[in-house]
């Protein structure tokens, strides 16, 4: 394929992808949205930290307060503004990752795989806001991906705003700090640690913001925003909040007749005195940690994008094996996945992201999807507990072989001269 043709094929999908991401902007999406236009109305009339309350973190307070700002200014829909924000930040992830794309000598195609897929633009016509905080984490893998003090830095200031946008992020910064101590343990390399800067900086601010604005008691303001971190899980504390992974069919055996999977709480002892919660944040800390210490040992070349690799691995590992996962939660890492896909791993990898991304796809449109209407009404009329089993065991058997991959080899940079990166 020559590269005329390429491009033309990727602008014609372009324009596709954005005539179809503009018919969404006005229909309402999900019903979270509702929420977000209260947060944001409370925002904007008394501030934010008057109305903060957690849940997301104070940043993200602000884009509502500004969405709901400019739908009064403009005579605009909340869910209209919103998803125009969601757009803005969806033109910048597309061109990061052509930019990405393109340092690899990978075709620009594979942005499509983003662009027009159904999963992202059933995410975008839901309203979700995770367009949002993921800009922010991949723009800080791509000024981290030289391995300078000042690129580490730089690159903390967008990875900051992630974290103080969603609760997304905060397993980001724990695989970053456990990546930061093996490399100074094993190396004295204190570099790595300039990619926490941003996220304590703007920690930092937040907690003096509330303080200076609440006043006294300051003793008590100042635990509002370290409480809201260590209280976000305690938010909907389900086995499963939507998200088929490994905790759906544990629920399923759980539940009451005439429960809910959703419903079933994981504060459940599944060991003495040990709930579900806590054996399964066990788990995550301990997997997350033995990734950072094995891609520190592995990292012996300029060619391994180490951020790239924790924060994949993180971004998989949450979703599939934490507790109160929601279905959305898999965005950021299937955005990173788009990377992989595009790169010159194994054919078994490349169908287990496609095969993910298609049951991730199914298991949205069946709960909340609008469109397409007649796919829509089919899946939520055949949508049961077996069915959300089965995208359990699928979901988890990609999964596993895509996070071997990742373990085994999955960093290394695709060299600009290899075979394997040339477009045919």
């Amino acid at each position: 394929m020559t590269r005329r043709i390429t491009w033309l094929i990727l602008i014609l999908g372009f324009i596709a992808g954005l005539f179809v991401r503009y018919s969404l902007l006005f229909e309402m999406g999900g019903v979270d949205i509702t929420e977000y236009q209260r947060w944001g109305r409370d925002a904007l009339t008394i501030g934010v930290p008057h109305s903060y309350h957690g849940v997301y973190f104070p940043l993200q307070y602000q884009a509502f307060e500004f969405c709901v700002a400019a739908a009064n200014r403009f005579g605009l829909p909340f869910y209209t503004s919103l998803k125009l924000a969601n757009l803005l930040f969806d033109l910048l992830l597309f061109s990061l990752l052509l930019l990405f794309l393109e340092e690899r000598k990978a075709s620009p195609l594979y942005a499509l795989l983003y662009w027009l897929h159904p999963w992202f633009l059933t995410v975008f016509s839901l309203g979700y806001i995770d367009f949002q905080f993921s800009f922010f984490v991949l723009f800080a893998v791509w000024l981290g991906r030289r391995k300078t003090t000042w690129n580490y830095f730089l690159a903390s200031l967008p990875l900051g705003c992630a974290f103080l946008m969603k609760p997304q992020a905060q397993i980001l910064i724990l695989a970053a700090f456990f990546y930061c101590c093996f490399r100074w343990l094993r190396t004295k390399d204190l570099r790595p640690f300039a990619m926490l800067a941003g996220p304590v900086l703007f920690f930092a601010y937040y907690e003096w913001f509330l303080i200076h604005t609440l006043r006294r008691p300051r003793f008590v303001h100042a635990a509002i925003l370290p409480l809201s971190y260590l209280n976000v899980a305690n938010v909907m504390p389900a086995l499963t909040a939507l998200m088929p992974n490994i905790w759906t069919p544990v629920a399923y055996l759980l539940k009451h007749p005439g429960q809910q999977i959703v419903r079933v709480s994981d504060q459940v002892h599944l060991l003495p005195y040990i709930p579900a919660k806590y054996l399964a944040a066990t788990l995550v800390v301990l997997l997350i940690g033995a990734h950072a210490y094995h891609v520190d040992r592995e990292d012996r070349s300029a060619g391994r994008e180490s951020f790239l690799t924790l924060f994949t691995f993180a971004s998989l590992v949450v979703p599939f094996l934490m507790t109160s996962a929601h279905e959305n939660h898999l965005f950021l890492g299937t955005l990173f996945l788009v990377l992989f896909a595009a790169g010159s791993g194994p054919l078994r990898v490349k169908v287990a992201i496609q095969v993910l991304l298609l049951v991730q796809t199914l298991n949205l449109v069946a709960l909340y999807g609008i469109h397409p209407q007649s796919l829509a009404s089919s899946l939520r009329a055949v949508y049961s507990d077996a069915l959300a089993i089965a995208y359990a065991f699928v979901g988890l058997s990609c999964f596993a072989v895509i996070a071997h991959w990742l373990w085994k080899d999955g960093a290394e940079v695709i060299p600009p001269d290899s075979p394997e990166s040339v477009c045919s």
